[in-house]
Parts: structure tokens; C-alpha cells; sequence
């Protein structure tokens, strides 16, 4: 086993059990198997009395993402080369070199097997916040249109992964908007022209005290107090959406005087 996969798995809290503990124990001959004991068991079972929340590491985010990032890749039913060099670019990037290129053998090897996403994501959801899972769905966008266009399977996928992992309507249509609609083509070619008021969550009928709280309350979700404690690429990715976000309210203050 490489010092990488040994790294990771040594720091597993609440990842080592459950579908998640059993993708990996597969990459690594079932050396790992789900744990009767870990979080995910015992939601399910009659002492549950509510709900675990980040409970765990940094390395548990990060394999529940690996796991989450297969299950995009291999939505459309091909792993297209560009999207590989995608990947494997973010990973040299945010994890250096050794380590990104043992988490790409990695996804190689989830990406040839079926991932149980409703299990992977009731896995997370009950071990991690709110915000966790929202910036994880944010994120996975960046993965679905890694080959510059967003295929219909993909989208299906995170709109699926959203569901399972409890992100609000209006919370998904923002993070839609913003990566689909705002700069990429559709799997037919067309290019869509962004929403500000998507972009916020929100419709055009809302009152200019409704934009100013959707506005609050989507900057709240990318201010640097709330990602400080995520990973690298996680804030430079929140970094990237709160410049959307500021772009999306200055456009819609500029259709309407009575906001400046």
C-alpha cells in the first residue's frame, strides 16, 4: 500500500465504515470492510437518537468526496480523457504531486464499479453539516463540467446528489445557475446566459428586501469564517462563487435604482 492510501485510511473516522468504508476496502483487496460499530450502522439502528455532524476529518471529507467525484465521471457511461486531465489537474494542484496522483489511481479503480449514491450520501449527510454538504455539491459541478459542457446524465446525477444530501431547492438552483447557466454549454451546444436572480436563489417577482436577504444570506455561505476550516480547494472554490455571487447582486442593483 502506498504511503498515501496509508495516510488516508490510518485517518478514517467515521469513513471507514458504511458503503463508503466498503468502496475503498475494495480498492485495497477488502482490506477495510464497513465497521458494525461505525456511524452509519448505527443510525439505522433502534438507539439512534439523532442526527452526527462532523464527527470526523478532513480525510473522511475527502474519501466521501472521491467517492461522490466517480459517481460524476462515470455518469454518462464514459470517463472521457478530458475530464481524467481535469481531475488529475485539480488533484496536482490542491494536493501536490504524490498525493494527487495516488487519489487519480484511486478514482481510476471506483469509477470501474457501481457506487450506491443514495447509501454514500445518507453515509455523509448524517455525519456532516449543512454548509459541508452544500460546498461538496458546489464543488462536484466544477468536476460535471470539467469538459467544458454539462452532459444530461451528469446533471442528473447531481441533482440526485443534492436530494440525498438535503440541499434546499433554492440552495440548488443558486449553485445550477451559477455553473451551468451562467458560463458553460449544454451537451447540445447551447449556450445559456446567466440569472442573477438564480444566481441568489431567488425569483425576479422578489422585493428589494428579499434581494437583499438572499444576497446576505448567500454571502454568509461563502465568507471565509465559514470555509477557514475546509480544504484548500474548497475555499479557493468558495472564492470563486462569492465573485459570482457579488457579480450577480451588482447586476440586479444596476436594474434596480431603489437598491443603491
Amino acid at each position: 500500500m502506498s504511503s498515501f492510501t496509508k495516510w488516508l485510511f490510518a485517518g478514517l473516522g467515521w469513513a471507514v465504515g458504511g458503503p463508503i468504508g466498503a468502496i475503498l476496502g475494495f480498492y485495497l483487496g477488502k482490506s477495510i470492510s464497513p465497521d458494525k460499530d461505525s456511524s452509519y450502522q448505527r443510525i439505522n439502528g433502534p438507539s439512534h437518537r439523532g442526527p452526527y455532524r462532523n464527527t470526523g476529518t478532513q480525510q473522511d471529507i475527502d474519501a466521501a468526496l472521491m467517492v461522490l467525484i466517480a459517481a460524476v465521471m462515470k455518469a454518462d457511461g464514459e470517463v472521457r480523457r478530458s475530464e481524467l486531465d481535469f481531475v488529475k489537474r485539480f488533484l496536482l494542484k490542491n494536493y501536490g504531486e504524490e498525493r494527487g496522483k495516488e487519489m487519480l489511481q484511486v478514482l481510476k479503480q471506483m469509477v470501474q464499479h457501481n457506487i450506491p449514491i443514495d447509501e454514500v450520501c445518507l453515509q455523509i449527510k448524517v455525519n456532516t453539516d449543512y454548509s459541508t454538504r452544500y460546498h461538496m455539491v458546489d464543488f462536484l459541478f466544477g468536476i460535471g463540467g470539467a469538459d467544458g459542457m454539462f452532459h444530461q446524465a451528469e446533471l442528473s446525477i447531481l441533482r440526485q446528489i443534492a436530494q440525498y444530501l438535503g440541499i434546499s431547492q433554492g440552495d440548488y438552483v443558486s449553485i445550477h445557475e451559477r455553473h451551468v447557466g451562467h458560463s458553460h454549454t449544454s451537451s447540445s451546444g447551447r449556450t445559456t446566459g446567466g440569472d442573477a436572480y438564480k444566481v441568489l436563489g431567488i425569483t425576479k417577482d422578489a422585493t428589494d428586501d428579499e434581494v437583499k436577504r438572499a444576497y446576505r444570506r448567500m454571502a454568509m455561505k461563502y465568507h471565509p469564517d465559514r470555509v477557514a476550516g475546509m480544504s484548500e480547494e474548497f475555499q479557493r472554490n468558495a472564492a470563486e462563487q462569492m465573485k459570482e455571487i457579488n457579480e450577480a447582486y451588482e447586476k440586479i442593483k444596476q436594474q434596480r435604482p431603489s437598491l443603491k
